[in-house]
Formats: structure tokens, sequence, C-alpha cells
């Protein structure tokens, strides 16, 4: 009786951090911002632009969803497709796969009261995952200017 209780608290404390390992490491940054959804979502652009970022798919996830579904009731949800040129070649350089990365994704989300939600993909933390660490190198660059857009909002 006293060994099933003890693998069962080792159990519940693996379980714990392990979710705690997960929460730790964040895959997004976000920021919520007051203003109207397309003055932010504008500004997001805009932003992006300064960082040298341009906007090459646009998903107006709302109204896809109520399109396609029905009895469908979402605020506005934009989905931004973002590509830097520049770092999209050199990634591609070192692995030509890695187009199934990109574009990376930024949403812009209308959270109510004049509340908006911009999120944008850590580009650092998917990138890790594959494991080469020029891939780690590029991504750090790309998610240093998405703070520094996200900071400008």
């Amino acid at each position: 009786m006293k060994k099933v209780k003890l693998i069962s608290i080792l159990i519940i404390l693996i379980s714990i951090q392990t979710l705690s390992a997960q929460k730790s490491v964040e895959y997004y940054f976000g920021k919520t911002v007051k203003g109207s959804f397309e003055e932010v979502t504008q500004k997001t652009k805009d932003e992006l632009k300064k960082q040298g970022f341009g906007v090459i798919t646009e998903i107006d996830m709302d109204a896809k969803l109520k399109e396609k579904l029905d009895n469908v009731d979402l605020r506005p949800y934009k989905i931004l497709g973002v590509c830097s040129p520049k770092y999209a070649y050199e990634t591609i350089q070192v692995e030509e796969n890695i187009g199934l990365f990109l574009p990376c994704k930024v949403l812009v989300k209308d959270k109510g009261d004049g509340n908006i939600e911009i999120v944008m993909v850590n580009p650092t933390v998917l990138m890790k995952m594959l494991g080469n660490s020029e891939l780690d190198k590029v991504a750090q660059k790309v998610t240093d200017k998405f703070i520094l857009a996200l900071e400008n909002i």
C-alpha cells in the first residue's frame, strides 16, 4: 500500500514538473492595446513593415468561420502571414523545407470593450525544435524584430 502511494505521489510530481516546463517556454508574444480593430490592425502592419516584414497573407478568421459554420459568433480575429524576404531567403539556404514554417503568423483579436490583442509567434522557440543552430541564429534576429514591432504598437 505504501509503495502504491509513493508511486502515485511521484507520478503527480513528475506531471506537475512537466506542465511547468511546458508553460515556461512561450511560443508567442502578446500585447493588448486600446483602439478600434481596424486601427490596431493597420498599426500592427505598419510597425512590422518598419522592421522589414510584409504581410503576404491576411485571413479574416471570424468571417471564414461564419461562412463555413452555422451559429458561429466570433469577434474580429485576423491572421496575418508576415515575411521578411531577407530572412526567408537566409533560412531557405540553411533548410530548404523551412517553408513549412513560413510565413510567420501574427494574430489581431478583438477582445471586446475596445481591447485589441496582438499576438506574434516566437520564431526562436519554433526553430529550436528543429535542432539547427544556423536556423536558431536567424530566428533570434526575427524574434528581436517582432519584439520591437510589438513594443511600438
